[in-house]
């Protein structure tokens, strides 16, 4: 069913992929009923590993879900969307810093790994996706403690070079057991990751004729250091206390320098110059602390207590000229100073209400503030200079105080058979600074039940329903500088979050034998008060109408996915690994412009909404030789439409190939290549813009785009050792 939704060519290629994949299910033998898969110590580490990362995965169908850890949008609170990776069976009380985490961690300190896929009688860790737990050994710290280290370099196609380096240690001084690191990150902005671009732009007549043609280069800068520290309590009682803590101080800078030629309706050279764009940050200030205590109250009952408090601000400003000959105009620039910070504190009680049923009860409080601190300037009268633009809203400050308490049952009904339900409501107040604009006050019911039924051992299916609320974005609020149009688009102080009901199918199989996971869904999303452009409001005079992020009305998300990941043991490679992935997804919301159906760009609960993705991928772990190598295929295909007032913007994605290979050395060091964006045509995006006189609604077209961004390709060259 699934492969007839992709065309011809990918059809091919999933069909070459699945067929091990089906003879391995049918080869395979009966293991013992059981929603837990425990990998031990002598699977993930037959040849070394250095952290929890590696030992991870190592475990088949988890590269894809790390790879996706801290690229995730920020989920509203702690939250239990999707996949979750668990410490010792516990939430990681930080927001996307699990992944740097697991790379803290010694694999010396590791016991096992248990893949979790049903609804686990531990209320407090219940998940709407498969569950990572990462097991460490009690009291595996010593005095004299273990550490690791890394350097690596990391050349470009485009001739640029930088380097990184860390290091990670961990002890035990009594009952306190401490992780700290320190990494030089060059981190790239970004997808993929890179450091340049190249983009041809076409700027078309309306009749066709060429306007105008742009050649830009982009070049991204930045220097990061990731600081963390990991702390564990272990009391005398029995109870836990955990601490983490991330200091990430960041300074980068952007430049584009655009070659530009302007054309006249005769197809004769105007103009030839070149268009000036730099952009710079001050050092972010950026860290978040979080922690969990854990306490027993009696024999069954269990208290958990979860909080984070995040800080984050960084300075910028932004700088458009235009250079013709010795003749300098500037075209404007700005300086912004956007900070943002987050509170949650959570709290929970967990005991069995009878045999086989779980029940927690707690409650969620939360604080949510961003200021924005923005100088636009703009040539106002004409006269080739810039001068400050004022604007009443230009140091602005919006918060959210949520709460929400929540009741969560498991129940295993029957052999096989369980039910995890719960209902949350949730109460949240969003005040801002701007003139006129009262508090608004929001109360959301999200109930959520989730079904689960082992057909077999191996074979489950899943019903699910839940109600969601999606996490704002402040950003939405206030005016941005947009240096592509050099305007200021304006902010919608009354944006209400998305509320969406989720309707999902599910079955997973688990191989015989630990060969691997196959794992289908179709889901069906009713979003309410869905976010995307809208008319906010018409100036006068002039009868000018502005655009804005807002709530446009109803939308709806549908599609099937199918997934594997599969050890190749029938064809004799047990340690050769298959990753495949595939999703076929539609939308539909009507345009606040047109008045016309189109689909869904982007959601705040789902990110972009591209018609199909495809993911290949593979691992092979050659063990008497010490040897790892893989690679990851990734497609996006289909066109995006983006909808404005004066811009209507399609945007459709390339190819991606990234690759690996890694050697064990003497002495437990490890050398390992890597490689971004291998396809022959390194990875691209394509876009067109109809650009409107008046608006889209007069539908007087000013001028026509299109353009092709190539991203360089990225290698990696590390060395890792452990002390």
């Amino acid at each position: 069913m699934f492969l007839a939704l992709a065309s011809g060519r990918r059809a091919l290629r999933l069909a070459l992929f699945f067929a091990p994949l089906y003879a391995g299910v049918a080869a395979g033998a009966e293991d013992s009923a059981s929603t837990t898969q425990v990998y031990d110590r002598a699977f993930v580490e037959r040849d070394g590993t250095v952290t929890a990362e590696d030992m991870v995965r190592r475990v088949p169908g988890t590269g894809p879900i790390l790879d996706g850890l801290d690229s995730r949008q920020q989920q509203r609170g702690f939250g239990s969307a999707g996949d979750q990776v668990l410490l010792d069976g516990k939430r990681f009380a930080g927001k996307g810093q699990i992944l740097s985490a697991l790379k803290r961690i010694q694999s010396a300190n590791v016991a096992r790994i248990e893949l979790i896929r049903g609804n686990d009688a531990d209320a407090s860790v219940q998940s709407e996706g498969l569950i990572i737990n990462i097991v460490l050994i009690e009291g595996a710290a010593t005095s004299s403690g273990s550490g690791s280290w890394n350097v690596a370099l990391k050349p470009t196609d485009y001739g640029v070079v930088d380097a990184d380096a860390g290091v990670s240690y961990s002890n035990s001084a009594g009952a306190l057991d401490y992780i700290v690191s320190v990494q030089r990150a060059a981190w790239n902005r970004g997808y993929p990751y890179w450091r340049d671009l190249t983009k041809t732009e076409h700027y078309y007549f309306p009749d066709g004729a060429l306007r105008e043609l742009r050649i830009d280069h982009a070049h991204y800068w930045q220097n990061q250091y990731d600081i963390a520290a990991n702390l564990t309590y272990n009391l005398e009682s029995g109870d836990r206390l955990r601490l983490n803590a991330t200091l990430q101080p960041r300074f980068g800078r952007n430049s584009n320098d655009v070659a530009v030629t302007r054309y006249t309706t005769a197809g004769a050279v105007e103009t030839t110059g070149t268009e000036i764009k730099r952009g710079r940050s001050g050092w972010q200030n950026q860290w978040e602390i979080g922690g969990d205590y854990e306490a027993r109250i009696g024999a069954a009952t269990r208290l958990n207590v979860l909080f984070i408090h995040s800080y984050e601000q960084d300075p910028g400003a932004e700088f458009r000229s235009f250079v013709s000959g010795a003749a300098v105009t500037e075209l404007g620039r700005n300086a912004r100073i956007p900070t943002n910070v987050e509170s949650i504190v959570r709290g929970s009680l967990a005991f069995p209400l009878a045999r086989g049923q779980t029940l927690e009860l707690g409650g969620e409080i939360a604080r949510n503030m961003s200021k924005q601190h923005l100088r636009p300037f703009f040539d106002l009268d004409g006269d080739g200079r810039v001068e400050e633009v004022t604007i009443p809203t230009a140091m602005s400050r919006v918060q959210e105080i949520r709460g929400e308490t929540f009741a969560t049952h498991t129940w295993q009904i029957a052999q096989g058979l369980s039910l995890s339900s719960a209902m949350v409501v949730e109460a949240s107040r969003i005040s801002n600074n701007f003139p006129g604009m009262p508090p608004h006050t929001y109360v959301y019911p999200k109930p959520r039940a989730d079904l689960r039924y082992d057909i077999t051992a191996q074979d489950q299916l899943r019903l699910k329903i839940d109600r969601r609320v999606s996490q704002l974005d402040f950003g939405l609020f206030v005016p941005k500088f947009d240096i592509v149009d050099n305007e200021i688009d304006a902010g919608n102080p009354n944006i209400r979050p998305e509320r969406e009901w989720q309707f999902e199918a599910g079955y997973q199989r688990q191989l015989p034998g630990d060969q691997g996971l196959i794992e289908a869904r179709a889901f069906y999303n009713r979003i309410e008060d869905h976010i995307d452009m809208f008319l906010l409001r018409v100036e006068q005079p002039g009868n000018i109408r502005v655009s804005s992020m807002g709530n446009i009305g109803a939308a709806r998300h549908y599609g099937a996915e199918i997934k594997a990941s599969v050890r190749m043991g029938v064809l004799g490679l047990p340690d050769l690994t298959l990753n495949g992935r595939l999703l076929r997804q539609g939308s539909k919301v009507k345009d606040p412009f047109t008045g016309r159906e189109r689909g869904v760009p982007y959601s705040q609960a789902h990110q972009d909404l591209f018609p199909t993705e495809l993911q290949l991928g593979f691992r092979h772990d050659v063990t008497s030789w010490g040897f790892t190598y893989g690679a990851n295929y990734h497609e996006r295909s289909g066109e995006r439409l983006f909808s404005d007032i004066r811009v209507q913007r399609t945007v459709a994605a390339g190819q991606r190939l990234d690759a690996f290979a890694e050697k064990k050395l003497t002495g437990g060091l490890t050398l390992r290549l890597e490689g971004y964006g291998l396809m022959p045509q390194r990875y691209r995006e394509y876009q067109r813009r109809v650009v409107y006189a008046d608006d889209v609604i007069a539908g007087t077209v000013s001028r026509r785009e299109d353009f092709t961004a190539r991203w360089d390709r990225i290698f990696v060259i590390s060395l890792r050792g452990t002390f």
